[in-house]
């Protein structure tokens, strides 16, 4: 209740109206750029839960009328305010409309659990969520939102852990033992990577244990094939955790360890299908997936079409690029390329899955050409040896020449082996100070629930610079370091919120700033249907100081 009058009172909103009735949103779609349908959104809000464990369950509030929950009522509230209004390129009615992007059942694709034993004797592990402000347990074998390949691997785990006596960690005492599990499902097979989460310091502490799960995990998956069902488990992981606090993952490489199958569980990228062979997405335990997959699939669409044809994109907290891949290959198809996509964000686990996601792309997606290719369309004399495996690149002169003959347009020169799309590993304040925006028309940012780094919004709030001349690296600015404007050209934000509350702060500044910013729409999506959460993308729009650049306010 406090972070809701917190939000309210940014935007002048008594606490007597805080205390009047909110009339019942209908999501309508008149402008918006998402596919689901209105009607899709209708049906799917009065689609009953049917969980048997929502009584106890402190996952969900609600087992119908899904965006009727209390952050929602909180945001349409916020946006629908005077001060808000006031400061929207088109100002109307229901503003801030709302959408169910998945099924309301079986959306989770990736769950985290906790580990208790399963008895006072120590005979076996249970898993499931703890209560709301407490360490006790809710077992949920047959969560009505996990996607079933989940629950039919946390019925494995639970048989196994049983039948080899695993330890789960003793949070009094401190001894080792499984601690939390991870499961994440690949869609296309249905498969899971599973992380075992050892409370230990190396993998040696998880010794003899560990090495038996895994193997009665095998073994009890293995028996499927028997009976013509698929093998369940795509991967095994460990992962070594014994720090004393909340943090489900220690940060350090060395703490996780590959225990069997492959690295990478892999995604169509949103907007294809595996048929199309426009590219696969790679994920690893290491880093960030979303929760519900299908769900974030209309929400990159979306963002992939806030951004526009033609233009060039910065990408900051990016993961592992899901966002910018989508836009790339969203805005290929649609014959208007992208000029170039940045992506940077501070895990370097991601460049790892991104450099793989790449390689699955069409080159002429993704602009990477072979060598070998490359010298082919272009006569083979394009790149001279240097030594015995250094390639030299163009030089100025001949790619001059190449945009006068009409071969290569200005706004799309890129480095044929380097390709349109690149990643950088730096936070997002480091990412803008290196120049991953200079030059950029389109800003995306999926910042964690904290919200914008505090230097991406002092960036994002300083006016255009007529002054400080167009370009795309930091080498060629004219003016100091201290007094660039680090997003002076960008002209479009795109914004993906995951908490509420900060959103409503970074947008109250956005609007109240002097950078000429001005809200385009607000759209929720309800990505966990019976949670209080929403997952909101917020599309912001100013003029930059570009001639060709009309907004009308």
């Amino acid at each position: 209740m406090k972070s809701f009058q917190k939000i309210l009172s940014l935007v002048g909103i008594s606490s007597a109206f805080i205390s009047t009735s909110v009339e019942s949103f209908s999501s309508r779609y008149t402008e918006s750029p998402v596919s689901v349908l209105p009607e899709t959104t209708d049906k799917r809000n009065n689609t009953p839960l049917n969980c048997p464990h929502f009584q106890n369950c402190p996952g969900c509030i609600t087992p119908i009328d899904y965006t009727n929950v209390p952050v929602v009522e909180s945001a349409k509230l916020f946006f629908s305010s005077s001060s808000i209004q006031q400061k929207t390129i088109n100002p109307r009615e229901n503003f801030f409309e709302t959408v169910i992007p998945s099924s309301v059942h079986g959306w989770r694709t990736q769950a985290k659990l906790a580990v208790k034993p399963k008895s006072k004797w120590g005979a076996g592990c249970k898993f499931g969520l703890y209560e709301r402000r407490s360490h006790e347990l809710v077992e949920i074998p047959s969560c009505a939102v996990h996607h079933p390949s989940i629950n039919e691997a946390i019925a494995i785990l639970e048989k196994a852990t049983i039948n080899v006596k695993t330890p789960s960690w003793n949070e009094d005492s401190g001894s080792n033992g499984l601690r939390y599990v991870q499961f994440s499902v690949e869609r296309m097979t249905g498969r899971v990577s599973m992380t075992l989460i050892w409370h230990a310091g190396d993998l040696k502490q998880t010794q003899p244990h560990l090495s038996r799960l895994i193997k009665e995990c095998k073994k009890i998956d293995n028996k499927r094939k028997k009976d013509n069902e698929p093998s369940l488990f795509h991967s095994i992981w460990c992962h070594t955790n014994d720090s004393l606090g909340n943090a489900i993952f220690a940060r350090g490489q060395k703490n996780w360890h590959p225990m069997d199958g492959p690295e990478f569980v892999r995604e169509v990228l949103p907007g294809t299908n595996v048929k199309d062979r426009e590219g696969l997405l790679h994920f690893s335990p290491m880093v960030f997936r979303q929760g519900n997959l299908n769900g974030f699939d209309e929400i990159a669409m979306h963002v992939a079409n806030s951004v526009g044809g033609g233009n060039k994109v910065c990408e900051l907290y990016a993961g592992v690029g899901l966002l910018g891949f989508t836009a790339l290959s969203y805005w290929e198809r649609q014959g208007e390329p992208l000029g170039w996509v940045r992506c940077s964000d501070e895990n370097p686990n991601n460049p790892r899955c991104f450099k793989k996601t790449l390689n699955s792309i069409p080159s002429d997606v993704s602009g990477r050409l072979s060598m070998k290719t490359n010298n082919k369309k272009r006569g083979g004399n394009n790149f001279k040896k240097k030594g015995n495996d250094q390639n030299q690149e163009k030089t100025l002169d001949e790619l001059m020449q190449e945009m006068m003959d009409g071969g290569v347009s200005e706004s799309t020169v890129i480095d044929p082996r380097k390709g349109k799309i690149s990643y950088v590993v730096a936070d997002a304040a480091s990412a803008l100070h290196k120049g991953e925006a200079l030059g950029a028309d389109v800003l995306i940012v999926d910042p964690p629930r904290k919200g914008l780094d505090d230097e991406v919004l002092t960036q994002l709030c300083k006016p255009y610079n007529p002054k400080q001349s167009y370009t795309e690296d930091p080498m060629f600015l004219d003016v100091p370091k201290y007094a660039t404007n680090w997003v002076n050209d960008v002209h479009t934000l795109v914004y993906v919120s995951c908490g509420f509350d900060a959103l409503a702060r970074d947008c109250d500044r956005l609007l109240k700033g002097n950078a000429g910013w001005k809200l385009e729409s607000a759209t929720g999506y309800i990505l966990f249907p019976g949670s209080n959460h929403v997952e909101t993308v917020a599309v912001f729009k100013r003029r930059a100081g570009r001639d060709d650049y009309d907004l009308q306010y």
